[in-house]
């Protein structure tokens, strides 16, 4: 039966109504379509997401906006493949979330992203020679002539170098520190002695240590190795670092005529500082100890009847991560000059600070104590050791001690008990004063601790442990409150890198898939009882 139109059936209340309905439905679909894609592109650029995992890698911490807010110069994140790519490989997702984070938290943050498989000259200039390499997972902070350029393996924490899958995030602390790093007035260099069987020969056995290597470069420092026989320190040196050295330093002493100590002395003169990295296996190294010693730094060494001379090691099987007891925990100082260095540890529950195979540190002879009194009720609170000889003023103070009761070991023998008024000190640093002009004074610092383990890959991974924190409040603090990203990394809940549930991934499916539905039946609820009542 054929059907014709005419006139009527279009002015008919079947066909009003029917192409009303028709109409409404294309608008609907339509309206759906452009408020998911304005909406996709807002979420996009304002990171409107929510943050299914356990432990919130995508969500940014407040330690992170606080690092960065007082960031007033321009610096880009440069990532170096395209925002699709990005998003899609879960490593490189968590991190490009994060600079979207910080270019939401601070104006001047801004990221970038550019695909070097189709311009790969455009990363040229960051590279900082000839056989460098910037892959398409790097990542480069810049701000004026200043960058970092970081590997995609650095923004997480691995258990050994060999390990391919991480166990915690990372990008926070590095994005930071990177941005902090590049937009001061002036990175400082912090020069690692090589020449005296240290474990930094070349660039490969740096790679071993890469924690001790991260950590430096965290605080915004800028790393030279330096071989102090042949090398002069840099005029720009902040830091001298000397860990677990083998051989003596030279001295010009009739046989040689290069003199590394006198150069130290020349650059501890110029308000610098210098730490220093020693165990109880450490070879007795007569020209280096004998210099500590004017900086009251005196390791622990015993001689026995057939003249041998070894390190003391401190052993506490009661304040131990460990059951042989060399695991020390150390005791936080209250008061004086190392005190100041983990002041902001020292909260209601402070992290334990760990310092495997020790030897004990002693203040040297010439070094006086002096009492600190309180002024309103003349209470002797602690004392200090001070040294003043030729307009030459210096104070030590111990970091971290041991507890009463832990002892010395030598030659297999107990030598020495630690007690309330004589403990082992585990970590030292000494402070020299020095005019700057008639009224202000600055300061040269040596740090020292008898612990090489104490900057274990393990320790300074842990956040368990406070030996990071504490290295870094350390570095902060003679190295003049430079750049720092205290932050701590964040382990995954489990072994895969997204770590969101099944159950939680159906239950949000479920209610994606639900929405719309239950949005279009009330939508047409509406409709009905709107044309019920027309």
């Amino acid at each position: 039966m054929a059907f014709r139109f005419n006139g009527q059936s279009l002015r008919s209340k079947r066909f009003k109504y029917g192409s009303a309905a028709t109409a409404m439905t294309v608008v609907v679909i339509v309206a759906v379509l452009l408020i998911n894609a304005i909406f996709s592109k807002l979420a996009s650029r304002f990171l409107w997401y929510t943050d299914l995992t356990s432990e919130r890698m995508y969500t940014l911490s407040d330690a992170a906006v606080e690092a960065i807010s007082g960031i007033d110069k321009d610096v880009t994140i440069l990532f170096c493949d395209d925002p699709d790519n990005l998003m899609s490989n879960t490593t490189q997702r968590y991190v490009y979330e994060t600079a979207l984070g910080l270019e939401k938290a601070n104006k001047y943050v801004h990221v970038e992203t550019v695909n070097i498989w189709r311009n790969p000259s455009a990363v040229n200039y960051y590279k900082t020679n000839s056989k460098s390499n910037i892959y398409s997972t790097s990542i480069i902070v810049t701000s004026g002539t200043e960058f970092r350029v970081y590997t995609l393996r650095s923004m997480y924490v691995f258990n050994t170098e060999e390990d391919t899958e991480p166990w915690s995030y990372n990008g926070e602390k590095k994005l930071c520190a990177g941005i902090l790093a590049v937009t001061r007035a002036e990175a400082p260099i912090c020069c690692i002695t090589y020449s005296h069987g240290e474990p930094f020969v070349t660039e490969a056995d740096a790679s071993k240590n890469s924690e001790i290597i991260g950590l430096l470069t965290d605080a915004g420092y800028k790393l030279q190795f330096i071989d102090l026989t042949n090398e002069e320190i840099p005029e720009d040196c902040r830091l001298l670092f000397v860990y677990d050295p083998k051989d003596d330093f030279l001295v010009n002493d009739g046989i040689s005529d290069k003199d590394e100590i006198e150069k130290i002395d020349r650059f501890l003169d110029g308000t610098n500082a210098m730490m220093v990295f020693m165990n109880p296996s450490s070879p007795v190294l007569p020209n280096l100890e004998e210099y500590l010693e004017e900086w009251g730094i005196v390791f622990d060494r015993s001689t026995n009847a057939l003249g041998m001379t070894t390190g003391c090691t401190v052993k506490d099987g009661l304040n131990s991560i460990t059951q042989d007891g060399l695991g020390l925990v150390g005791a936080y100082t209250a008061y004086g000059i190392g005190a100041s260095l983990h002041s902001d540890l020292r909260t209601t529950y402070p992290p334990k600070v760990i310092f495997p195979n020790c030897m004990g540190i002693t203040f040297g002879s010439k070094y006086y104590p002096e009492a600190v009194t309180n002024d309103t009720t003349s209470v002797i609170e602690y004392t200090v050791y001070k040294y003043y000889s030729n307009g030459v003023g210096r104070m030590i103070g111990d970091v971290f001690n041991a507890f009463p009761g832990a002892t010395e070991i030598a030659h297999g023998e107990t030598v020495a008990t630690s007690t309330t008024n004589d403990p082992f000190h585990l970590m030292t640093i000494t402070r020299e004063a020095r005019m700057v002009d008639n009224t202000n004074e600055d300061y040269s610092y040596v740090l020292a601790c008898g612990s090489t383990d104490f900057l274990s890959r393990k320790l300074l991974q842990s956040n368990t442990y406070g030996n990071t924190d504490l290295m870094l409040s350390a570095l902060r603090a003679v190295g003049k409150d430079i750049a720092i990203a205290n932050l701590d990394h964040k382990p995954f809940a489990s072994t895969t890198m997204e770590n969101i549930t099944t159950a939680e991934a159906n239950q949000w499916t479920a209610v994606l898939i639900a929405a719309p539905a239950v949005i279009a039946l009330g939508f047409g609820i509406y409709v009905l009882v709107r044309r019920k009542y027309a």
